[in-house]
């Protein structure tokens, strides 16, 4: 069985979770432009129009999907975790709660061939109970822009300067060039119960998008 790597960018993102952290990179949102690129199984249409401006993620090879997220206000790029699978990162250091600032992290990995969706997604939440330590997980299927995808809630322990926290993965899959890709928005904060916190997550993972070329 494939071994996905997404675990990683859970572990790493607490560097991101304390209010000493300097390194935000702001940028200025950029709105996609209808029509760039189709969804495998759909066309951009079938995204979700939210309010919030989208962020193109960039492609380190172009056969890869295109990721876009929205950055609701308040919410910042930062670089400093970017890496061959964490592709990008926003967050808000206006929603600060017990030293912890919420944050979206995205990653994209591949393997070579076809694998079932509900089989990535398996695995996918399988890790995160072995790997994590991640328990009450709530695994909701969906679609985003035509492909299939999985909103899973979960509890994760302590973790370094990280106290236990509720977290959000959103799990996209998508076939491109004989190969298997799984993208995934990860969300954190440690007050869930605050209001714009709860409009912004939800923004995040409704407007997300993966968008395969050439299909």
């Amino acid at each position: 069985m494939t071994t996905w790597r997404t675990l990683f960018a859970i572990t790493t993102a607490t560097a991101l979770l304390l209010t000493g952290c300097s390194q935000n990179v702001t940028g200025t949102a950029v709105t996609a432009a209808a029509g760039d690129s189709a969804a495998d199984g759909g066309d951009e249409t079938q995204c979700v129009a939210v309010d919030a401006p989208l962020d193109d993620i960039p492609n380190e090879d172009e056969g890869e999907p295109l990721l876009r997220i929205p950055v609701p206000d308040g919410w910042e790029r930062n670089s400093m975790m970017d890496s061959e699978i964490i592709r990008y990162t926003i967050v808000s250091t206006d929603l600060i709660s017990n030293d912890f600032a919420p944050n979206a992290v995205v990653t994209l990995e591949s393997v070579r061939g076809i694998e079932a969706p509900e089989d990535v997604f398996e695995q996918n939440r399988a890790n995160l109970e072995s790997g994590l330590g991640a328990f009450d997980l709530e695994p909701i299927a969906n679609s985003t822009c035509g492909l299939p995808s999985e909103t899973t809630y979960y509890v994760a322990p302590p973790m370094g300067p990280a106290p236990e926290r509720p977290i959000i993965m959103h799990a996209v899959v998508a076939e491109s060039g004989g190969s298997t890709y799984l993208a995934t928005v990860t969300i954190q904060t440690t007050d869930p119960g605050d209001a714009k916190y709860v409009t912004d997550s939800q923004e995040i993972i409704d407007g997300f998008q993966m968008l395969v070329p050439g299909s």
